[in-house]
C-alpha cells in the first residue's frame, strides 16, 4: 500500500544518546524484539529508534543520527536495520555501543516500507513508491530489482518485508493483484525466480505493514487499511483476526511468552495482547 505516511557509504558517527525514563510516541512504525528481550521501535515522527522496555514503555536508549522518517527496523547478524522511508536508504547500528556502523544507499530505493537481511548478510529493500523489492549483497552491490514474481504477480506497494528461517515473505498492497502477505524462498529472489509458496490472505483491503512469527511459526500481521492484526497458520489458514484498540497499524513483534505487540501510527501508542488476542496493556 502508499502509505503517506553504489555502495554503502561507511561511517562511525557519534549519536545523540539519551537515558530517559518516557518519550513521545510519535507515529510510532516498525518493532523488534532483541535478544535481551527489549523492544526497538522505529519512531518515524521524531526520526528516532527507540530501545524500550516492554513492560512499560520507558526508554532504554534513543538514536536519532542519520535517521529520515524511519519506517521498519529488523535486527541481523548482531545489527539493527532501519528503513528510512524520507531518506531513502537503509542505516546500520551496532545495538551495544548505539553507533551508526553504514549507511546503505541505492537509486533504487525509493520510499522503503521494508528491510530484511538473509543469513549471508544480503539486504532486501521494499520500495513502497516504486512497486519493486531490491536485493543489495553482503559487500553493498546491486544484485537485482524486480517488480513481480515468477507468476508474473505484480509487487504492489510493498509495505513490510521479513525473513524467516529460508523464507521471505513480503506484504503487498492493493492494485495490481493479491492484497496479501506471500512466501517465497530467499535464494529464488537472489536468481531472479520468486515462486510463491504461501499466500496469507483474508480477501480484504489490508495493507499488510508488519510480519511476525510464534514458536509455532504461525504467522501474524499488521493490516493497515483494515485496521486489525491477524493470525494464520503456517499453511495461510485464517486463525484471529483482532480489531480492539488498532487503528492505522505499522509493525508487529511477538515477545518470549507470546504476546503481541502493535505500533498504532495516529494513536501515538503500542497495544499488547495475549496469545489469544485479548488487549492486556498499552504502551505510550
Amino acid at each position: 500500500m502508499k502509505l503517506n505516511s553504489a555502495l554503502p557509504s561507511l561511517a562511525v558517527l557519534t549519536l545523540g544518546v539519551s537515558l530517559t525514563a518516557n518519550a513521545q510516541l510519535n507515529a510510532p512504525n516498525g518493532l523488534a524484539f532483541d535478544g535481551s528481550g527489549n523492544l526497538w521501535l522505529a519512531n518515524k515522527g521524531s526520526n528516532q529508534l527507540l530501545e524500550l522496555n516492554p513492560s512499560n514503555g520507558h526508554v532504554i536508549n534513543t538514536i536519532t543520527a542519520g535517521l529520515n522518517g524511519p519506517t521498519r527496523v529488523t535486527l541481523a547478524h548482531g545489527l539493527l536495520f532501519v528503513a528510512n522511508f524520507t531518506g531513502n536508504n537503509i542505516t546500520v547500528y551496532n545495538p551495544h555501543t548505539l553507533k551508526l556502523v553504514r549507511t546503505i544507499t541505492n537509486r533504487a530505493f525509493v520510499n522503503p516500507l521494508g528491510v530484511a537481511v538473509d543469513a549471508y548478510g544480503d539486504v532486501y529493500v521494499g520500495n513502497n513508491q516504486a512497486n519493486t523489492v531490491t536485493a543489495i549483497n553482503v559487500s553493498g552491490g546491486l544484485v537485482e530489482t524486480l517488480g513481480q514474481d515468477k507468476s508474473g504477480f505484480q509487487f504492489t506497494a510493498p509495505g513490510a518485508i521479513t525473513i524467516h528461517g529460508r523464507k521471505i515473505y513480503a506484504g503487498f498492497g492493493p492494485g495490481f493483484g493479491e492484497n496479501a502477505v506471500i512466501s517465497y524462498n530467499v535464494g529464488e529472489f537472489l536468481t531472479n525466480d520468486p515462486q510463491e509458496i504461501t499466500v496469507y490472505t483474508d480477501t480484504v483491503n489490508t495493507g499488510p505493514t508488519g510480519i511476525a512469527f510464534d514458536a509455532q511459526e504461525n504467522v501474524y500481521i499488521a493490516d493497515f487499511y483494515s485496521e486489525t492484526w491477524v493470525k494464520y497458520s503456517p499453511d495461510g489458514k485464517l486463525l484471529l483476526v483482532v480489531k480492539q484498540g488498532v487503528l492505522t497499524p505499522e509493525g508487529i513483534a511477538l515477545d518470549c511468552s507470546g504476546n503481541v505487540y502493535v505500533s498504532n501510527e495516529n494513536l501515538n501508542n503500542i497495544t499488547v495482547y495475549n496469545s489469544s488476542g485479548t488487549l492486556i496493556n498499552t504502551l505510550n
